[in-house]
């Protein structure tokens, strides 16, 4: 489990011998001390604890780096009840990044506080709200992202060795004679070597043709 004192943004991270101290620890989440909440969470979560956490948080941004859990938790409060504010801050300086996350009790927090997300201030700024987004999503449009970059260098590098223009073709002209031709119709057949030769005829054929060719023109 980790604790986390919010003013301060100190953490500190605590290795029980069994699961169930482990759920009685998080129950001690948002016990307050003297005047800061303590957060406590798992380190470890399934992904049906992670999903959990997702539907019930909203990110909160453009707030001043000098804000607090506290002052966030109180601008929020309308919204229903807050399990934790966790804030993001610098590691050396612990100042405040201007952004954290917020996680309610129930999910309708979540609906209340994209209700109200134009209105909300801290320290005189208006905090941009948002919901959550899953980290599956998250990874999936990174990796479409990274597909069309690769594509596009691709093509790039085709046009200046002065290769083909624009996408790729998957197929090339030979397979275009591949095809089945409609039903009644013969197949077409590109020229190629041998294609002016004549087919060899029979004898008698051949007689015939010579005859006919006599009598158009009979000798003088």
């Amino acid at each position: 489990a980790v604790v986390s004192t919010q003013s301060t943004g100190k953490n500190a991270y605590i290795v029980f011998a069994s699961e169930e101290c482990v759920a009685g620890a998080v129950a001690k989440n948002g016990t307050k001390i003297g005047d800061n909440c303590i957060r406590v969470d798992k380190v470890v979560k399934s992904k049906k604890e992670q999903s959990d956490d997702q539907q019930k948080s909203i990110f909160v941004g453009n707030m001043p780096f000098g804000a607090t859990e506290e002052e966030v938790r109180e601008a929020l409060a309308q919204c229903g009840e807050i399990e934790y504010v966790r804030l993001t801050r610098d590691k050396e300086t612990n100042i405040g990044k201007g952004f954290g996350y917020v996680k309610f009790v129930d999910s309708a927090g979540v609906l209340l506080a994209m209700k109200i997300k134009d209105s909300v201030k801290v320290g005189g700024r208006q905090l941009r709200i948002q919901r959550c987004k899953s980290k599956v999503t998250l990874e999936n449009k990174k990796k479409i992202s990274d597909e069309k970059k690769k594509k596009k260098e691709e093509e790039e590098e085709g046009r200046k060795k002065g290769g083909f223009r624009g996408r790729k073709s998957k197929g090339t002209d030979k397979d275009l004679f591949k095809t089945k031709p409609p039903a009644g119709k013969k197949a077409f057949k590109p020229p190629g070597k041998g294609s002016n030769k004549q087919k060899p005829i029979s004898k008698r054929k051949f007689d015939k043709k010579v005859n006919k060719a006599s009598k158009k023109n009979p000798a003088k």
